[in-house]
């Protein structure tokens, strides 16, 4: 009964997005489909329910599919640069990810390397230093993702890219784990804000090399935070696809109560979103093709339906609801805001 009241109030079921043939073609890197319906006629202004459109879902096949698939649309005049909500195009989310083989064959055809998100203003060269940014004390940066940015910023100055400019530290850029956080808090008690939560002493803080400060969530804190939240939690962390997919069907099936933050380092566009997890088809099809329910904190990336195999970190909450009230230190300090 907890985790069935925990995952209403936590977050809305979210549903599989419904494709067009040509964006499930290319999600599935199905090139001989795509390049069939494709000479057949087929709408290339597609989007599904969530706003993909065809020229972000070409992100999704590998990069052979992807320089082939580019070279076809290319006979049909494509316009390769055409966004999705917010102002986030192909070469946006490719700069993301940095997927520097996928960035080299599409700047041979025409897109702005200097356009804008409407949400954040960041540009292509800008979004790939979160490739390098790590907000989970658990999270792990592959070594080569620092060389992979770097080879990436670097053919984008090469095609007119303006210069490269770290973000400043700022209260949204703490990463959307922090936000992920917010809303299972949230789910209990909503009457706290993310500028309250922020007050707690909640992160670790580093320096990079260019004297950019960084911000990550501490998980013991983190444990701290919910005590004080009469919650007692036990954190665990999963990076095997198996034992992630396992730990999706027990927590689903469980009498306790869960609360899911997954990492979608496994995903083409959305590489270093964390997203809260609440539900999905692995009941069903006990896959890791199913589709997840999941709420993203970043407005950018709605666009985006996850899967399972999107998961590359699943950090998984156990809840023990503890009797007592809140604590009096907390009541005193929320009395006073």
């Amino acid at each position: 009964m907890k985790k069935l009241l925990l995952t209403l109030i936590l977050l809305a079921l979210g549903t599989a997005a419904f494709s067009g043939p040509l964006i499930d073609a290319a999600k599935k890197n199905d090139y001989k489909s795509f390049a069939k319906l494709v000479k057949n006629h087929a709408d290339l202004t597609e989007t599904d329910k969530n706003g993909m459109n065809v020229q972000l879902a070409l992100a999704y096949f590998d990069n052979a599919n992807f320089k082939k698939a580019c070279s076809l649309l290319a006979k049909k005049k494509f316009d390769f640069d055409q966004p999705v909500a917010n102002n986030v195009s192909l070469l946006y989310a490719l700069a993301y990810s940095c997927s520097y083989e996928k960035i080299t064959t599409l700047l041979k055809y025409k897109v702005d390397v200097n356009r804008k998100n409407s949400v954040t203003g960041l540009n292509p060269i800008d979004a790939t230093q979160f490739s390098t940014f790590k907000f989970f004390s658990s999270q792990v940066i592959p070594q080569d993702a620092y060389d992979r940015a770097e080879k990436t910023r670097q053919i984008l100055l090469d095609h007119g890219s303006q210069e490269f400019k770290y973000c400043d530290l700022t209260f949204g850029n703490v990463g959307n784990f922090f936000f992920c956080l917010v809303n299972i808090i949230g789910s209990f008690n909503p009457f706290i804000s993310p500028q309250m939560l922020n007050t707690y002493n909640l992160f670790d803080y580093s320096t990079t090399d260019h004297n950019q400060t960084l911000v990550t969530v501490n998980q013991d804190l983190m444990v701290e935070v919910f005590r004080e939240f009469g919650i007692e939690v036990t954190v665990n962390n999963y990076y095997n696809p198996d034992e992630i997919l396992e730990q999706l069907i027990l927590t689903a099936e469980a009498e306790d109560a869960y609360a899911l933050i997954a990492s979608t380092s496994r995903n083409p566009i959305a590489t270093y979103q964390w997203v809260n997890v609440n539900g999905g088809s692995f009941l069903v099809d006990k896959s890791l093709s199913a589709d997840l329910g999941t709420t993203n904190p970043d407005m950018l990336y709605d666009f985006v339906a996850f899967q399972a195999k999107d998961i590359g970190q699943l950090v998984t909450i156990k809840m023990r609801f503890m009797e007592e009230e809140l604590s009096e230190e907390f009541s005193e300090e929320f009395s006073e805001e």
